[in-house]
């Protein structure tokens, strides 16, 4: 999923990019993994942090955040990211978080479109200069843009009587 990105981020840090997103079992010990299935094959994924302050990126505590969404290119614009970011929300709230946040690059531009269409909300004092967290100098800068949204309660199910 992350893929077609290689060529919007710096050499030097797609290793060590791709590897965070990769330690599944470092994402399970702070939070939970989510996994999004058609047909039994898996065609999303999002890891769900109850306390996004663990991640290292800023985020305060009581806050809870997403990390590393991703679509199968395949099954993008059929609800998927929707249904993980829903799920995700819901956890969140569970977990008594105020806000739900997460990083995205603004190269991502049909997940930026995303998350602006659903309400959230950017908030660049939380950026990130992705270089500079991973410890690589690049000649140029990438950016993760911050976006979260403030929780409120769900809306109960009305019964149909």
């Amino acid at each position: 999923a992350y893929r077609q990105y290689t060529r919007d981020i710096p050499p030097a840090v797609w290793g060590p990019y791709l590897a965070d997103l990769l330690d599944l079992d470092r994402h399970a010990h702070h939070g939970q993994l989510l996994v999004a299935v058609v047909d039994e094959a898996i065609v999303g994924y999002a890891a769900f942090y109850p306390d996004a302050s663990v991640q290292g990126f800023g985020w305060p505590a009581g806050w809870a955040g997403g990390r590393g969404l991703a679509v199968d290119p395949a099954f993008r614009g059929h609800g998927v990211a929707m249904t993980l970011l829903t799920a995700l929300e819901d956890r969140a709230r569970a977990a008594g978080a105020v806000v739900f946040a997460f990083h995205t690059s603004a190269f991502m531009t049909t997940a930026v479109a995303l998350y602006e269409r659903l309400g959230y909300c950017r908030a660049p004092r939380f950026d990130v200069d992705v270089n500079a967290h991973y410890g690589v100098p690049a000649a140029r800068p990438w950016p993760a843009l911050a976006y979260l949204r403030r929780l409120t309660a769900r809306p109960a199910a009305r019964n149909a009587a």
